[in-house]
């Protein structure tokens, strides 16, 4: 259940939707999204501005998809859509909630059933295999100035006397240690075997007695004052390891049993629907064929494309993590809407035991996810008195996707750095939302952008502030301009 779930900001990068040739006949529009329109001549200066970038047909794609996503946002808080509610918050950033469930579900399963006795924690001290280790550190590099090493291990010399003296070691810790790992707990560190630590700090803790005291101890990290824990304080940290100790075999425990109790069946023509989604996310979005049966519900195509979708937003890793897919083999993307499918369970067992987010975290989302949309709204230049409230919801429509315009001149002169939109917004903005991109409007600023650059050879072009995600191609073909595609 702790498996690693990396969620980042989106920035959609593949283009799908309905297929159609409604749009083609406009060879001169790259994309369109919500009534506006991006032109091939535009797309062109954006390229051709952004000194240093690879003119193909990902660089088209790219450009326009990030126009889309800016312009969708732009025209919801025109409109008066976008919202900062828990509706829009859920929606938004899922991911993180889900991951951040299935953790707490995780802990308490663990929690129920790790088993650590009194009698454990004592043969495992009595074995001296491992010893934990309470220390604090006055820093001092190995390169620092001769004035500097004498007076930290002047500090050093002070505090070992007043912890000599009887004082509080775990308050002298917190209040002197400069290791950041330990301080707050007091100097603490959990039980480990010989070598684990730098020569000198390790052969002093494996001279300790339980409870004695170590003189100065140099390293290069500084000066260490050094204590070996008694049986006693160190139980809460042999339960803490032979705890996590735990975790793993519990963890299979959990899934064999969910997934044995579930009945979980893969469907024959799930790999064949899998490939169909990898091919056009946005077109199998709706999609509810199943994928995997089991029992009291199933997993779909279009619960498999929100998980890919959530995997592959990221910019710089989205786009070969989605070609990674596409070639998987058949057995791989079985095993992959398997674990997927586990991770539907593991969230249907949190709900099942009401297992939520507290208010307190929901406030603290809801005022982060506020603040980073305004943020990008005063970035764009959405403010109030550019929307004015007033004006006709046209004229802010007009409005806002100037401001998008400007906002493009921003970021290829490097005024402004490139901001994509929080947790899963652009997916969900593009929802319901009517977009689109040309295939012949984009080989069309493909061209004009090759020209101007044909046309300026002689200029150096050092790397522009604004760059396509690295990596292959976001669509197959890295060498055609994407298809038409449209969201009716």
């Amino acid at each position: 259940m702790r498996r690693n779930m990396v969620w980042v900001a989106v920035l959609a990068v593949v283009v799908g939707g309905c297929k159609g040739d409604a749009f083609s006949a406009q060879p001169d529009v790259v994309a369109t999204a919500e009534g506006q329109e991006l032109k091939a001549e535009r797309v062109a200066e954006i390229l051709d501005g952004a000194k240093g970038i690879t003119l193909e047909p990902r660089a088209v794609e790219f450009v326009a998809n990030l126009w889309i996503d800016y312009t969708l946002f732009a025209q919801a808080v025109a409109s008066g859509e976008l919202k900062t509610d828990s509706t829009t918050i859920t929606e938004a950033l899922w991911p993180g909630i889900a991951d951040a469930r299935s953790r707490r579900w995780h802990d308490s399963v663990v929690a129920r059933r790790s088993k650590v006795t009194d009698a454990q924690i004592d043969s495992a001290y009595s074995a001296d295999q491992s010893r934990a280790v309470q220390h604090i550190l006055v820093t001092a590099e190995k390169a620092a100035p001769a004035e500097a090493k004498a007076a930290a291990r002047q500090k050093a010399d002070s505090i070992l006397k007043v912890a000599k003296a009887g004082g509080d070691f775990a308050a002298l810790a917190r209040q002197h240690s400069q290791d950041p790992g330990s301080a707050a707990n007091g100097g603490l560190y959990p039980p480990a075997p010989k070598g684990q630590w730098a020569p000198e700090f390790d052969q002093s803790i494996w001279s300790l007695a339980p409870g004695e005291m170590s003189g100065l101890v140099t390293t290069d990290f500084g000066y260490h004052i050094i204590r070996r824990p008694t049986a006693v304080e160190s139980r809460p940290l042999w339960r803490q390891v032979l705890s996590e100790a735990q975790i793993p075999m519990i963890d299979s425990l959990y899934f064999e049993e969910t997934i044995k109790s579930a009945n979980m069946k893969v469907e024959g023509e799930a790999v064949a629907r899998m490939r169909a989604a990898l091919a056009d996310l946005e077109d199998r979005r709706n999609d509810k064929s199943t994928l995997v049966k089991y029992d009291g519900g199933e997993f779909r195509t279009n619960d498999f494309v929100r998980w890919v979708r959530a995997i592959t937003t990221n910019p710089g890793e989205g786009p070969q993590r989605l070609e990674q897919f596409r070639a998987a083999a058949d057995s791989d993307l079985v095993n992959f809407a398997k674990r997927l499918t586990e991770s539907a369970l593991v969230l249907r067992d949190a709900d099942k035991n009401n297992v939520h987010l507290s208010a307190e975290e929901w406030t603290q989302l809801q005022e982060s996810f506020t603040s980073e949309v305004d943020s990008i709204k005063a970035q764009i230049g959405l403010t109030p008195d550019v929307l004015d409230p007033k004006a006709s919801e046209k004229d802010r429509r007009k409005a806002a996707a100037l401001k998008v315009d400007q906002y493009f001149d921003a970021l290829v002169t490097g005024k402004v750095r490139m901001r994509v939109l929080p947790g899963m917004l652009a997916y969900a903005l593009r929802g319901d939302a009517k977009f689109n991109v040309n295939a012949a409007g984009a080989k069309r600023a493909l061209d004009l952008a090759m020209a101007k650059r044909a046309a300026d050879s002689t200029q150096t072009v050092p790397a522009g502030p604004m760059q396509p995600a690295p990596g292959p191609a976001p669509v197959p073909g890295a060498t055609t301009p994407p298809a038409d595609s449209t969201r009716p």
